[in-house]
């Protein structure tokens, strides 16, 4: 009994340790799981367990995967070919390449022998010491040189215009030979020698002042000494070519060298050529010894100047003199793009001068559709703006001049339009070019003939470029008041005298210029002293803003305190009411403003106007013209090429004289508004399509046509 009673207690004994073991086994699982729940809920470790699943137990969600995209074969092309997926094929349309004889080659090359290329004028032109005959580059101081008379042409040195009818035959101590000019051998008459470049050309002032006449920067006459206007001539002129300090003034050697290559006419009665002609200079005319310049003159080279024979005396003293060498006229045409209009301007030029054959209506321009902008966006688009979207079109998403735009539509037979980004900067980075905006601007309006002198004539120029208060500042106000400015003075015959030019006007300033609501009498109606014959413009070229309850618009000073419009800023009804009371003729009003109430220096397309904004007067204002940049709450756009207003580039090209040519123009030699306005318009609108990818519209309001320059008649 014993033994079996202790064999029970041991087995008994036994079975409990193994419950025990089983139990704290059991224990320490549960306590392991609980203590991996508690980490789980942690966000840290919720994340982890997220993107590294294999380390913790929680379930996946399974994402469905992409489908992969067809990858798009795009053809290689040779440099500097490049592949058009519209056309599906290689097209030449690199900047600074043209296709030639089926080649895609710079355009550079394609100039004949002694040529090279114009960027400016973006064609071949000869070099210095060459003169085009025939389309090719001839030396002029050679002794033979080719030419082929063609319809307005001119004479190439040595031959000179016939006294016997139109034609050129060979001057004076040259004989024709093959159909070529060839010197006879007299050492009288040989062609003049070249100086040295650090050598003055003459001492007569009145002969620099002639040259600077006949290369178009001096409008007054011709006098004995060097006058204010004279002295402001000379200056443009070594700005436009890059010339520094003067010390002698008129009598430097390196602007004399540079000054008379510009002048054939005057260049011809200098004793020497120039160093470097860069134009042919007329030689001596037929039947007449070469004249020297007026005043004191220098000694020839015994090589050169031989006294004449008592025969050969006798012999030139009876021969007639040949007349006087002219520089011929350019003809001045339109531009092939202002050959259609859209259907608003059509109309206003029909009512205004009635049918025109060679004008034509343009089709509704159509502009590409931005990245960001949804589908139902773009219906709305058009349906409520107006718009018309491109559908199909070569895309560019880089911003091209319009004339290579319209180059490759016409050569490629192909629509181009610009993509714009999602936020356009509005204000473009500056040229390359170390002349200033107001020197440059001078391309647009040398090729046409000057305006005549306008004693009537009154300006106010305003640019308003440095803000203050917060209010950013506005990058081309100032090259564009500055274009405006050179436009006046030396194009359309303003006097310096009759024009308020301002920069950077407060409040204050502008209130002493066009008077208040109060008091009209400012300082423009004193100086117009109630002159009912005077014409009268004002540029404004500024940031401008809208009262958020759109009953108001004003011109921003510089001083203005942003969102206290009514109280810091110069309001428009108030300015159309004191111009109105100027009692003058006519009064043009010109505005490079964006009345958005968004100042940022940015742009978003399509830039369609939003709100309804009233710029314009209610009703036509007497004697008031006001031409707009833009329509409503547009943001108006710079030109990249000249660093101005897009809107003052066009003003500035109509005004000239450009606007009168036809078909828009009627060719009266007079430049009224509704052939500016009509100009204006309709190549901002193209070009802010076609180059940006945007809208601007400029708009008008007038009470008649009125006539604002008076152009010259050669030229026409």
């Amino acid at each position: 009994m014993a033994v079996s009673s202790r064999l029970k207690l041991v087995r008994t004994s036994i079975l409990m340790i193994c419950l025990a073991v089983i139990a704290f086994t059991a224990g320490d699982r549960a306590a392991a799981q609980d203590n991996g729940n508690q980490d789980h809920l942690h966000p840290y470790k919720l994340a982890q367990s997220f993107y590294q699943p294999y380390y913790y137990p929680y379930p996946q969600v399974r994402r469905k995967k992409r489908r992969k995209r067809k990858r798009v074969v795009t053809k290689k092309c040779a440099h500097p070919w490049t592949y058009s997926r519209g056309l599906r094929k290689c097209i030449c349309v690199r900047s600074g390449y043209a296709v030639h004889e089926e080649n895609c080659v710079k355009v550079s090359e394609i100039c004949p022998e002694n040529a090279q290329w114009s960027e400016t004028d973006k064609a071949c032109r000869c070099k210095d010491g060459f003169a085009d005959a025939g389309g090719q580059c001839v030396s002029t101081g050679s002794g033979v040189a080719g030419y082929s008379p063609a319809e307005g042409g001119q004479c190439l040195w040595p031959w000179v215009p016939s006294a016997q009818g139109p034609g050129c035959t060979c001057a004076l101590g040259y004989r024709e030979q093959a159909g070529q000019c060839v010197a006879d051998g007299n050492p009288v008459l040989e062609p003049r020698r070249r100086t040295a470049a650090d050598e003055l050309l003459t001492d007569d002032v009145s002969l620099v002042q002639t040259c600077l006449k006949e290369a178009g920067y001096l409008r007054a006459d011709v006098r004995n000494r060097m006058g204010k206007k004279a002295w402001t001539a000379y200056w443009f002129f070594k700005q436009d070519h890059s010339i520094g300090r003067t010390p002698k003034g008129v009598h430097n050697a390196r602007a004399q060298q540079k000054l008379f290559t510009l002048c054939p006419v005057a260049s011809a009665r200098l004793d020497v050529l120039p160093a470097a002609a860069g134009q042919p200079v007329q030689g001596p005319a037929a039947g007449a010894p070469l004249p020297g310049a007026a005043g004191k003159k220098k000694a020839k080279p015994k090589s050169v100047v031989a006294p004449l024979a008592p025969r050969e005396a006798k012999l030139t003293a009876k021969l007639p003199r040949a007349p006087e060498a002219r520089t011929p006229v350019k003809k001045v045409y339109a531009r092939p793009e202002a050959g259609c209009l859209p259907d608003d301007l059509y109309r206003l030029v029909v009512r205004t001068y009635g049918p025109r054959p060679q004008l034509k209506r343009c089709t509704q321009t159509c502009i590409a559709m931005p990245a960001n902008i949804t589908k139902r966006e773009a219906e709305d688009y058009e349906s409520r703006g107006g718009l018309r979207w491109c559908r199909a079109c070569i895309e560019i998403g880089t911003h091209l001049p319009l004339d290579d735009i319209l180059r490759i539509e016409r050569g490629a037979n192909v629509q181009v339009c610009t993509r714009p980004p999602s936020r356009l900067p509005k204000w473009v980075p500056g040229t390359q070019a170390k002349r200033p905006a107001f020197t440059r601007v001078r391309a647009l309006y040398r090729p046409l003939p000057p305006a005549v002198d306008n004693k009537n004539a009154f300006a106010v120029i305003i640019g308003n470029t440095t803000y203050r208060s917060g209010v950013p500042e506005n990058a081309s106000a100032t090259s564009s008041a500055g274009a405006m400015y050179t436009l006046l003075t030396e194009q359309l015959g303003y006097d310096q005298d009759r024009i308020i030019d301002l920069r950077d006007t407060t409040l204050e300033e502008m209130r002493e210029v066009f008077g208040t609501s109060e008091d009209h009498k400012g300082k423009l109606w004193k100086l117009l002293q109630n002159r009912t014959d005077a014409e009268v413009l004002v540029y404004f070229a500024g940031h401008a803003a809208t009262q958020a309850d759109l009953t108001a618009s004003y011109l921003l000073p510089v001083n203005v305190v942003k969102y206290r419009e009514d109280r810091t800023a110069y309001p428009l009804a108030t300015l159309y009411g004191n111009l109105e009371k100027l009692g003058a003729r006519s009064v043009l009003l010109l505005l490079e403003s964006s009345f958005a109430r968004d100042l940022t220096g940015f742009v978003f397309p399509p830039n369609a106007p939003g709100e309804q904004v009233q710029i314009l007067p209610t009703e036509p204002v007497k004697g008031l013209t006001v031409l707009t940049a833009a329509q409503g709450d547009q943001k108006t756009l710079d030109d990249p090429k000249f660093g101005i207003g897009l809107f003052t580039r066009y003003l500035v090209e109509g005004l000239a004289g450009r606007a009168d040519l036809a078909p828009i123009g009627n060719g009266d030699g007079k430049v009224d508004t509704v052939e500016l306005y009509a100009y204006t318009s309709h190549m901002v609108r193209l070009v802010a399509g076609k180059s940006f990818g945007l809208l601007q519209r400029p708009m008008a309001s007038r009470s008649g046509n009125v006539h604002l320059s008076r152009l010259q008649a050669q030229g026409q």
